[in-house]
C-alpha cells in the first residue's frame, strides 16, 4: 500500500485547515490561588499580574488562575470560535500538567488538558462581543511550567467532517490485508476525494467549493458497507477517575469537575453521544463544588444521554476489604443512585481492581446486581483467561453472568485490553479480534475515553465513532448505546437454553499486582481495625437503642464514609503517592476520635460504670486487656508498651456485661525459659537465634515442625520487580535472600499468673525487629507480637512456618468463607499463584492435624508443599519513595489443631477472638450490681458466623447478617425476645416472613450461604 504515505500527507495538509488561528493576541493576567480559596471567587480586579512570554509558573499540588477579556474580531463574525490553551502539557497518565477548567462569563464550559486542548467560545460569534474568560490551572508534578497563552481560532466543521470521513476508513484499510478488495476500494475513493480538494491558499471560496466534491466521493466509501455477517459493537464514552493515586483526593474533586464539564460539552454538541459514569462519592463532591454541573447531568440522565451504572459507591479494592465492607459499598451505592438519579444499577463495574473474591457472585445475587464486568485479568502475567463472556460461580454455588472488556489495538498480539481506549480504528477492529467467544456472541461492548484522571473522550473520538456508525467496509458495525441495556440483554440471552456459555468456578485470581496485598502496611492495619470497631459500635448502638436511646445513624454513616473512601483500589492496596497516606492518617485519626467519643456516649447510656463488650455472638469470658486492678497481670508488647490482663466472667453473646471476676484461679501454669514455652496443651522449643525448632501438640501427640527445620524464620528477599514497584512481586524475588539471624537480645519478660513470654530482638541492616512470643495458660495458640522499625527499601520480608503435614492444598479465609488453593506447581496456573490472599487465617492440614496461622492485619502469603510463609513487609520506592519506612505493629498466632475437617469452626472462632477480643469500656471501677441489657438475639448452632448487628436502614428493626463458615450444610436456632422476623436481601428488601415459636426460629444454611435477618418488635 505505497499509496498510504501520500494519503496520510494530504490528510495532514487537510487537518491544518480545521482550525485557523486568528492573529489577534489575547492579553492574559494570572495569580496564584490561595490555599482553600473558593474557586468561584477568582474574578477579582486586584492582585493580578500580567503574563509575559517567559512566564515560569507551577508548583507541586498547586493552583493558579488565568484571566482574559476577549473581544470577538471582525474575522470571526458568524463563525464558530474556539479558544486554544497553549501550555507545557505533560503526558503522564492521569496527570498531564497543567489541568485546567475554563469558565466563560462565570459559566463552566469545559476542561482543557493534555488530551483536550481547546474549548468552545461561541458557535456563531458576533463581532465586538465581549467575553470574560477565567481558567483554573492545577499542577501536580514537581516540574515548572514555561509559558501559558490563549489564542483564538476559527473552527471549520466542514473541513473537520471531511477529514474524519476520509481518515477513519483509511485507518481501517491499513489494517486489512493488502489484497482485500474492501481496502482497495477505500483507498481508491480516499485518493479521489483528496484529489478533488483545492488546497491552494488565497481563495477560501474555491477551497470550500472543493470540499463538497470531495465529500461526495467519500460517501461512496460508506455506501460499500452493509455486510450483515459483520459483528456489532455497542460503544459508550467513559472516564475512569482514580479517587486517589498519583494525586490526592482533593485533586480528584477537581478532576471530576473537569471531566464532567468536558463530557457535558460533548453531550450538548452531539445529541447521539452516550456517556457513562458511576462513582457516587465523586458525584457527591461534584454536587457540593459545582451544583450547576450536577443539574446539567440530571438533565442528560433524563434525556438518556448520560448513563448512571455500576452498583458500588466507589471502585474499592476487593481483596483486602471485609465482606461486610463490600456489602456496605454495594448498599450505599445502590441507595445513592436511586435517591439521586432515580436509577437502579444492575452492573458490578470494576474495570481496574486487582482480583475478585469468590463471594462476589452471592453478594451480587443478594443485592439484585445482574452482571459482573471487568478487564483487569487481561493483565495476567502468565495465563490468559480462557473466556470473555461466561458464568462465574462463587464458593457457595451462586452463578452470575460475567464479561470481560475485549478492547485492544488490532496490531497487538498479546491479550492486554483497556477500558481507556483513545479510540482509533485499531481499537474497534481489535475489540472483535480479541474476543474469544466469536462462535456464540457477535455483539460486544466497547468503552472508551482517557482514564485515570485524563478527562474522558475527546471530540476526535466522538467524530471517529460517528464514521463507524455510518458503516465502513471491513469493519464491525458500531452503535452508540448504554452499558446497562446491553448487559441486561446479554444476561437474558445467557440464561436461555441451550447452555452455550462456559462457567468459571472460584476466585478470579489476578496474576499480577501481588504486592498490593502487602505494600504500605499501615493503611491495611488501620482499615482492619476500623472495620472491627464499626462492628462493635453498631452493636453498642443497637443495645443502647433497646433501652430507648436514639440510634446514631449520622455518626455511624460518617465513620463508614471514612473507611469506604480509604478502601479505594489505589489507596488500600498501597499503590499511591505518600501524600495520599498523609491524608489517610488524618482520616483514621478523625475516625478514632469520633469512634472514641461515640463509644463513650453509648457506654454511658448502658452503664454508669465499667463494661465488657462481647461483639461476638458466642458467650465469652476469659482474659481481657483493661485497667490495673486486683488479679491483673502486666503484659509486655513488642513496641515497649505495657498493658494489664485480667480474667472476667462470661458475657453473653452480642451484648455487654459487668467485668465480674472469673473463676480462673491461675492454677494452670506456663513454664518458660529462654529456649522454651510450655503449657498443658503446647510445648515450644527455640534455638539460640530465636527460631522455633519444635511445636508439639500434646492433644494429638504430634510434632508440627519437621525434623531439622525452623519456624518463626524471618527472611529478607530482594524485591525489584520489572515494573509497577508497589504493585508487583515477581516470581524471581527468591533469587537473592538474607536470613534475619542477628539476634542481639533474648530475655524472659513474663512469668505471670496467666501468661509467660520471651522477648527476642534482631537487627537487620538499619532495621530492628522485636517479637514478644507468649503463651497463655490452657491456650492452644502461640502468639507472636511483632514490632518492626524498618529502614530498608526494595525488600520483601517473610516469616516462614514449615509443617510436618501431608497435604497438597492450603485453606485461606476470604469474604464470607474460605478457599482452597493447591500448594503444588503442577500447572502454569498453580505456578502463577506464588503470592496470594488471606484474611484472618491461613491453614495447612492433613487428615489428623494441622496448623492455622492467625493474623490481625496481614493479607499476603505463599504456600508451597508443606511450607507456609506470611508476607510481613514490602518496601517499594515507587510511587512513594518512603513506603513502609518506620514503625510497624502486628500480631500473628500459631494454632495447632486436629485437622481442618474437625476444627474448621474452631479456627474461624479463634480468628474472630484474635481480631475482636472482649473489650473493656468505661471506667476502671465496676458499678455496683448487675446490668441488665437483653441482647436482641442468641444463636445456637455450629458453623455459623455473625458479621454485623445494626439498625435497619428504613425503620427501627434490627439487622443481623450471618453466614455458614465451614463450607458445609448447617442448622442454627435463633432465640429472640422480638416478635417478628424475616429474611431480607442485602438492601434490606424482599422480606420473607419467618415463624417464631416460643421465641425461637430455625434456619437452614447451605455451604457458605449468607443470610440477612430483620427482627422487629
Amino acid at each position: 500500500m505505497k499509496r498510504l504515505p501520500k494519503i496520510d500527507r494530504l490528510l495532514k495538509e487537510l487537518s491544518e485547515n480545521i482550525f485557523i488561528s486568528l492573529p489577534d493576541s489575547v492579553g492574559l493576567q494570572f495569580r496564584r490561588a490561595q490555599p482553600e480559596e473558593p474557586i468561584d471567587e477568582i474574578d477579582a480586579v486586584f492582585d493580578w499580574q500580567s503574563v509575559h512570554q517567559d512566564l515560569v509558573w507551577g508548583e507541586p499540588e498547586s493552583y493558579f488562575w488565568f484571566a482574559a477579556d476577549i473581544v470577538v474580531p471582525e474575522a470571526a463574525a458568524g463563525l464558530r470560535l474556539v479558544l486554544f490553551v497553549d501550555a507545557a502539557f505533560g503526558d503522564t497518565m492521569g496527570r498531564s500538567d497543567p489541568q485546567c477548567l475554563v469558565r466563560v462569563d462565570g459559566r463552566v464550559v469545559q476542561a482543557v488538558d493534555g488530551n483536550h486542548r481547546y474549548a468552545l467560545l461561541s458557535p456563531a460569534a458576533a463581532a465586538g462581543d465581549r467575553y470574560r474568560v477565567t481558567i483554573e490551572a492545577g499542577t501536580i508534578e514537581d516540574r515548572r511550567q514555561l509559558g501559558f497563552k490563549l489564542r483564538l481560532a476559527i473552527h471549520d466543521r466542514a473541513v473537520e467532517a471531511l477529514y474524519f470521513d476520509i481518515k477513519v476508513p483509511v485507518d481501517v484499510a491499513r489494517l486489512l490485508k493488502p489484497d482485500d478488495p474492501r481496502a482497495l476500494a477505500i483507498l481508491n475513493h480516499a485518493e479521489a476525494a483528496l484529489g478533488a480538494l483545492d488546497l491552494r491558499p488565497g481563495n477560501p471560496a474555491r477551497f470550500q467549493a472543493s470540499l463538497a466534491t470531495a465529500s461526495a466521493e467519500t460517501d461512496r466509501i460508506y455506501a460499500l458497507a452493509g455486510d450483515p455477517a459483520m459483528p456489532t459493537i455497542i460503544a459508550a464514552g467513559h472516564t475512569h477517575i482514580d479517587v486517589a493515586w498519583l494525586w490526592r483526593t482533593r485533586e480528584t474533586r477537581r478532576k471530576m469537575s473537569r471531566s464532567m464539564a468536558t463530557a457535558l460539552a460533548l453531550l450538548d454538541e452531539y445529541p447521539d453521544y452516550h456517556f457513562m459514569y458511576n462513582q457516587c462519592l465523586l458525584f457527591e463532591w461534584l454536587a457540593e463544588d459545582h451544583p450547576e454541573l450536577m443539574a446539567r447531568i440530571h438533565d442528560k440522565v433524563k434525556a438518556g444521554q448520560f448513563e448512571i451504572e455500576g452498583a458500588l459507591w466507589l471502585e474499592p479494592d476487593i481483596n483486602l476489604v471485609s465482606g461486610e465492607s463490600l456489602v456496605r459499598q454495594i448498599v450505599r451505592g445502590v441507595h445513592y443512585h436511586e435517591a439521586t438519579f432515580g436509577v437502579r444499577p444492575r452492573l458490578l463495574w470494576l474495570p481496574d481492581t486487582f482480583g475478585y473474591g469468590a463471594s462476589l457472585p452471592q453478594l451480587m445475587k443478594l443485592s439484585g446486581v445482574e452482571t459482573f464486568v471487568t478487564h483487569k485479568l487481561s493483565w495476567n502475567d502468565t495465563n490468559r483467561m480462557p473466556f470473555d463472556t461466561f458464568f462465574w460461580q462463587g464458593i457457595d454455588g451462586t452463578r452470575v453472568p460475567a464479561s470481560f472488556v475485549t478492547t485492544q489495538t488490532y496490531e497487538y498480539d498479546g491479550f492486554e485490553t483497556t477500558y481507556c481506549a483513545n479510540l482509533r480504528a485499531s481499537h474497534v477492529l481489535g475489540t472483535w479480534k480479541r474476543h474469544a467467544g466469536k462462535a456464540h456472541q457477535s455483539e460486544l461492548f466497547m468503552i472508551y475515553g482517557h482514564g485515570d484522571g485524563g478527562g474522558g473522550p475527546t471530540r476526535e473520538m466522538v467524530e471517529t465513532i460517528k464514521r463507524f456508525e455510518r458503516g465502513i467496509p471491513g469493519a464491525p458495525k458500531v452503535k452508540q448505546g448504554a452499558l446497562g441495556p446491553y448487559f441486561h440483554d446479554l444476561a437474558e440471552r445467557m440464561l436461555q437454553p441451550p447452555a452455550t456459555f462456559p462457567t468459571w468456578v472460584g476466585e478470579l485470581y489476578f496474576e499480577c499486582h501481588r504486592g498490593t496485598l502487602t505494600s504500605v502496611g499501615k493503611i491495611k492495619r488501620d482499615n482492619r481495625k476500623a472495620e472491627i470497631r464499626l462492628r462493635e459500635i453498631e452493636l453498642l448502638a443497637v443495645l443502647a437503642m433497646r433501652v430507648g436511646a436514639r440510634y446514631p445513624t449520622d455518626e455511624i454513616n460518617q465513620l463508614w464514609r471514612i473507611v469506604l473512601i480509604n478502601q479505594f483500589h489505589d489507596i488500600l492496596p498501597g499503590s499511591s503517592v505518600g501524600s495520599v497516606y498523609d491524608d489517610a492518617d488524618c482520616d483514621f485519626a478523625s475516625f478514632d476520635a469520633l469512634a472514641e467519643d461515640l463509644e463513650s456516649r453509648l457506654g454511658a447510656i448502658l452503664s454508669s460504670g465499667a463494661l465488657v463488650l462481647n461483639a461476638s455472638h458466642r458467650p465469652r469470658g476469659g482474659l481481657v486487656v483493661g485497667p490495673e486492678r486486683a488479679h491483673a497481670q502486666a503484659i509486655h508488647r513488642a513496641d515497649g508498651t505495657m498493658e494489664w490482663l485480667s480474667p472476667v466472667g462470661p458475657v453473653a453473646g452480642s451484648s455487654v456485661g459487668c467485668p465480674r471476676p472469673s473463676e480462673t484461679t491461675g492454677s494452670e501454669s506456663v513454664e518458660v525459659a529462654l529456649d522454651r514455652l510450655e503449657n498443658a496443651i503446647l510445648s515450644v522449643r527455640f534455638d539460640a537465634k530465636g527460631r522455633i525448632t519444635s511445636l508439639f501438640d500434646k492433644r494429638t501427640r504430634r510434632e508440627l515442625i519437621p525434623d531439622g527445620e525452623l519456624a518463626n524464620r524471618i527472611v529478607a528477599h530482594r524485591d525489584i520487580p520489572v515494573e509497577f514497584d508497589a504493585w508487583n512481586i515477581d516470581a524471581h524475588f527468591e533469587d537473592k535472600t538474607w536470613e534475619v539471624e542477628d539476634l542481639i537480645r533474648a530475655e524472659v519478660i513474663e512469668t505471670g499468673l496467666y501468661r509467660a513470654a520471651i522477648r527476642f530482638e534482631w537487627r537487620y541492616e538499619r532495621s530492628r525487629i522485636v517479637e514478644v512470643v507468649s503463651l497463655i495458660a490452657g491456650s492452644d495458640r502461640l502468639e507472636l507480637d511483632v514490632f518492626i522499625d524498618w529502614h530498608e527499601h526494595k525488600t520483601l520480608l517473610k516469616l516462614g512456618v514449615p509443617l510436618a503435614v501431608a497435604t497438597d492444598e492450603s485453606r485461606a479465609e476470604v469474604h464470607f468463607g474460605h478457599v482452597r488453593r493447591p500448594t503444588h506447581a503442577n500447572t502454569s496456573w498453580d505456578q502463577a499463584r506464588f503470592e496470594t490472599l488471606m484474611h484472618r487465617w491461613i491453614d495447612l492440614s492433613d487428615g489428623d492435624v494441622g496448623l492455622a496461622v492467625l493474623n490481625d492485619c496481614k493479607y499476603g502469603y505463599d504456600a508451597r508443599d508443606n511450607r507456609l510463609r506470611i508476607t510481613l513487609l514490602k518496601s517499594p520506592v515507587y510511587p512513594w519513595p518512603n513506603a513502609d519506612q518506620g514503625e510497624h505493629r502486628f500480631r500473628l498466632a500459631l494454632m495447632p489443631h486436629r485437622g481442618f475437617a474437625t476444627d474448621a469452626g474452631r479456627i474461624v472462632e479463634a480468628a474472630e477472638d484474635f481480631n475482636m477480643p472482649l473489650r473493656w469500656l468505661g471506667r476502671a471501677i465496676p458499678q455496683v450490681g448487675e446490668i441488665e441489657i437483653e441482647p436482641p438475639f442468641a444463636l445456637d448452632g455450629d458453623g455459623i458466623e455473625v458479621t454485623t448487628v445494626k439498625k435497619a436502614d428504613d425503620d427501627d428493626g434490627i439487622i443481623i447478617r450471618l453466614y455458614e463458615k465451614r463450607g458445609r450444610r448447617a442448622e442454627a436456632i435463633v432465640s429472640t425476645p422480638l416478635a417478628s422476623a424475616a429474611t431480607v436481601d442485602l438492601l434490606e428488601r424482599e422480606p420473607v416472613p419467618l415463624s417464631i415459636v416460643d421465641g425461637r426460629l430455625t434456619l437452614a444454611f447451605k455451604p457458605f450461604e449468607i443470610k440477612t435477618l430483620k427482627l422487629g418488635a
